[in-house]
């Protein structure tokens, strides 16, 4: 045991990314009652002249909060005195035998029997494990290193060990990617990996089509934000803006994660959705033909707020909303048990040059949501509903701009509906996905089948050795 100033400690690259508040808090409350019972452990680097952490970061990270609270000597009756003064820690000093390999087994070992890693964490690790074996032996096999992993005890097999290596090394270059990142597992992340690689590899076969054609297509997906694409559109082109952009409803945070099956990887604060708004309704009334129509989908505390500015800018807003009756009895539950079920979804509907609509529909579309079994986009909306918007505004020739167009729904409507259309998107991942649906061959509800296997784009990642 040693007793060392905080600061000649120093914490570099971690296997753990983070530490839970709550069990950080219980330990600092315990080592304040009981003192430090089993201190970290620490290897020296005499190249910086720092002790740098092996194992125990949790218990380090607890000295650190204590002493920038509250400063105060800490029980400790195993390094041969009394007290831990303020501002020193007690290690554990690592022998020299253990090289970076060597440490990194350490932690590992320790994330493995102690507090288990969150599966992103874990795949990263056991990904960067391989390529150290690798590093030490340029002949080392995934099985030889699922057998490790399985021996440490961290599967319960040996065909689980390479189970998991496998679906590590698929993962881990995927991390970045928020979609994947915000997996409920690993066995879901791999899923929407193989899903994006088809809908890329599926996308490119079709922009070789589009390439190869002399006459300009009826729709059109570009690739690109809306505040930077819509400006530089020409004017008056539209006889209907049709979009979905977020509801401003935190549907990325972490509530919502808890609840929804499919995740919305993207910036869903209220600042922003109002000022995506506020872009769609200004280009898209300078964009839109002099008698034209417009569909927002929108939450419902947003409503009154884009009737007045729509109004400012020059649409005629309808009243009330145009209801999407989306299931029975699927729908998010905000309030769990204590509240209702959420079925529903609203429409705000603003028309220009006095243009109205064809006939005079029901103020209810009562169509089934897009299947989770089928559904791409979190917030993807079935082509039926986005075909019957298009078809009470507008005649057949007439053109859509859809300025957030996800997967692509509203494009396959309009094809459907034999008017022109052109979709924007900014995420790659989607954008793919929609110039794969709507001139890759993608089903006429809007989206591609699930992929049964790995497509062969992905075999330079899955190669067996």
């Amino acid at each position: 045991m040693k007793i060392i100033p905080l600061s000649d400690c120093e914490v570099r690259h971690r296997q753990r990314s983070k530490i839970a508040p709550k069990p950080l808090n219980d330990l600092i409350d315990s080592i304040l009652k009981v003192g430090l019972l089993h201190p970290p452990v620490f290897w020296f680097d005499s190249t910086v002249g720092k002790w740098v952490l092996s194992v125990g970061e949790r218990r380090f990270r607890a000295f650190e909060k204590i002493n920038e609270n509250s400063p105060k000597p800490i029980p400790h009756i195993h390094c041969g005195t009394d007290t831990i003064p303020p501002g020193f820690i007690a290690i554990t000093p690592l022998g020299e035998y253990l090289d970076a390999v060597g440490r990194f087994e350490a932690e590992l070992d320790e994330n493995i029997h102690r507090e288990e890693l969150s599966w992103q964490d874990r795949v990263q690790a056991l990904s960067d494990l391989h390529e150290m074996r690798k590093h030490e032996n340029p002949t080392q096999t995934r099985s030889q290193t699922g057998a490790e992993i399985a021996q440490r005890g961290g599967a319960k097999s040996l065909e689980s060990g390479r189970e998991m290596l496998r679906e590590a090394i698929i993962i881990a270059p995927f991390l970045d990617n928020k979609a994947v990142a915000n997996a409920r597992s690993a066995d879901e992340a791999v899923g929407l990996i193989y899903k994006a690689q088809e809908e890329a590899a599926l996308s490119a076969l079709a922009k070789r089509s589009l390439a190869r054609m002399t006459a300009r297509p009826d729709v059109e997906v570009r690739h690109g934000d809306l505040t930077d694409v819509l400006p530089n559109l020409e004017p008056g082109q539209y006889d209907l803006i049709l979009a979905d952009p977020p509801y401003g409803i935190d549907a990325g945070g972490a509530g919502f994660r808890a609840r929804a099956i499919h995740h919305h990887n993207y910036l869903d604060d209220s600042d922003s959705a109002q000022a995506l708004y506020r872009i769609i309704l200004t280009e898209g009334f300078r964009t839109s033909k002099p008698r034209a129509n417009l569909f927002l989908f929108c939450d419902i505390d947003y409503f009154d707020w884009l009737k007045r500015i729509a109004a400012q800018i020059g649409w005629v807003p309808f009243r009330r909303p145009v209801i999407w009756q989306k299931s029975e009895s699927e729908g998010m539950a905000p309030w769990g048990s204590a509240g209702f079920r959420l079925t529903t979804e609203y429409i705000f509907y603003a028309t220009k040059g006095q243009r109205g609509l064809n006939a005079s529909p029901t103020d209810i579309f009562n169509i089934r949501r897009v299947t989770r079994r089928e559904r791409i986009h979190a917030a993807e909306k079935p082509v039926e509903l986005l075909q019957r918007l298009i078809e009470c505004s507008t005649l057949p020739g007439d053109s859509v701009l859809d300025p957030c167009c996800g997967s692509g729904s509203t494009l396959v409507a309009c094809r459907e509906s034999k008017r022109t259309g052109l979709g924007i998107e900014k995420d790659q991942g989607y954008f793919n996905t929609a110039v794969a649906n709507v001139h890759g061959g993608g089903q006429d509800n809007g989206h591609s089948s699930t992929p049964s296997a790995p497509v062969s784009i992905l075999q330079d990642i899955l190669g067996r050795t």
